[in-house]
């Protein structure tokens, strides 16, 4: 092994986990011909009359494809892994449209890790099967085994630094994770 190899393979593994907690993603956007059909047929089954936009999202994890939407009033992004089998399904909400209870637990703690925060986007997201995601869209009825949480972009400001995080957090409002945003297409982002 060159040195060279040895040096660059050193560095990406000794940097590696200082990446994470940071969250790189750049979106793209793909022709209809790029889907993988089984992505195009769950769509196009659940959202008959809709005029859809796919994407293509690269990140550190991975390569996934995105169907964003609106019908019925609501926004709504559903992603698929590079196969086509369906991630989650992601609804774009106002904060305040989370329950006060959950909203009052999760400011409560970004207020522990920040030193001010702002919530530019609210995303209530559900995960489970792809029969039991289509039942929850086609009927606003969820299953039992759809899981639920929330997904929050915040600009905030932390030891004077300001920045774009990304926020999961379970319904009853404790976070899973927090990730800065390095990079952020803000035209993809806001949709």
């Amino acid at each position: 092994m060159s040195s060279l190899v040895a040096f660059a393979l050193a560095f990406m593994l000794l940097t590696l986990p200082c990446q994470g907690q940071k969250k790189y993603e750049r979106e793209y956007r793909i022709k209809p011909g790029a889907v993988p059909p089984k992505s195009a047929r769950f769509i196009n089954d659940v959202f008959k009359k809709a005029t859809i936009h796919w994407y293509g999202e690269e990140s550190l994890t991975g390569t996934t494809i995105e169907a964003k939407l609106k019908t019925g009033g609501k926004r709504y992004s559903v992603e698929f892994d590079s196969s086509g089998t369906i991630q989650d399904v992601e609804i774009q909400r106002s904060y305040s449209q989370i329950p006060a209870q959950t909203r009052k637990v999760l400011t409560a703690q970004l207020s522990q890790k920040f030193d001010t925060f702002t919530v530019v986007k609210t995303q209530l997201q559900w995960t489970a099967s792809q029969a039991d995601l289509k039942t929850a869209i086609l009927t606003d009825n969820l299953p039992a085994s759809v899981q639920i949480r929330y997904e929050l972009i915040l600009k905030a400001q932390k030891n004077r630094s300001a920045s774009y995080y990304e926020v999961l957090c379970e319904q009853t409002g404790a976070i899973v994770s927090i990730h800065q945003l390095v990079q952020r297409n803000v035209n993809n982002l806001i949709y």
